[in-house]
């Protein structure tokens, strides 16, 4: 969470020690650094940091969006959070979600590191991992966020690019998903028969790639070893389920690994 809020925080560029949690004069949830306008937070989700985003791009691989908010009159809705792509929805999770979005309060540590008197979180745990490289843009609907009031605030419009979620690396892993066999609609609670699929990307100084799951609950019927980008797909043994992506250079040193577990699905 630190290394986050750093990233965050850098992408802000913002000058000045932090402080307390609280609002320092001439700041407030609709202005929560000087120098910039206020919103209007009866019509406006207003100011946010986003994760992952240009400028904050995640490395290799991720599945879960972040956002602060220097707000607290604010409650969970029903609208729809998009993942968009030249080529339509990528993915898409509603904010009625439970099992996919949590809201929580930001605690005394994370205000004082964002320099705000308050605000809250929202995690987005996503059905269909980001796709690597920035072709990705978030788009929000107007009820994904409601005020104590009950009413409606502008989310992020059909088409905008104001979010433009990005994953980096000349390496990684996207569109991972759990699906059942014969079926390619991603699901929540994956179990042993089922499968996971993801793209896996090689580049740069990572020409090829190995999967190892140490105690062979996620096996691979076309074996363990990749030289090429493309589709993998895995068949989970076990409930229980883990495995490792090794990026490995010509010479077969890891230049990178990612790890995946039945943890990043039973949050």
């Amino acid at each position: 969470m630190k290394r986050l809020i750093a990233i965050l925080m850098a992408c802000l560029m913002l000058a000045g020690a932090a402080h307390a949690a609280e609002w320092a004069e001439g700041t407030s949830p609709a202005r929560p650094y000087l120098g910039v306008p206020a919103a209007d937070l009866k019509t406006k989700i207003g100011y946010m940091l986003a994760y992952p985003k240009v400028g904050n791009a995640a490395e290799h691989y991720c599945d879960t969006l972040y956002i602060y908010l220097p707000r607290e009159d604010l409650s969970l809705g029903e609208g729809r959070l998009s993942v968009m792509t030249g080529e339509g929805e990528w993915t898409g999770v509603s904010f009625a979600d439970a099992e996919r979005v949590r809201m929580y309060p930001l605690d005394e540590e994370t205000l004082a590191d964002v320099r705000w008197g308050g605000g809250v979180g929202v995690e987005v745990w996503l059905p269909v991992s980001l796709p690597m490289g920035d072709g990705a843009w978030i788009e929000m609907e107007d009820a994904c966020l409601v005020p104590e009031d009950g009413a409606s605030l502008a989310g992020l419009p059909k088409g905008s690019e104001q979010w433009r979620a990005v994953v980096g690396g000349d390496y990684g892993v996207g569109g991972l998903r759990f699906t059942h066999e014969g079926d390619d609609a991603p699901i929540s609670q994956p179990a042993a028969g089922d499968l996971v699929k993801f793209e896996l990307q090689l580049g740069g100084g990572a020409t090829m790639a190995a999967i190892e799951s140490a105690d062979g609950s996620a096996t691979c019927a076309e074996g363990d070893s990749f030289t090429e980008s493309g589709e993998v797909v895995l068949h989970l043994e076990n409930d229980d389920f883990q495995w490792t992506v090794y990026f490995l250079d010509d010479a077969g040193n890891a230049v990178g690994y990612l790890d995946f577990d039945a943890g990043m699905v039973r949050r």
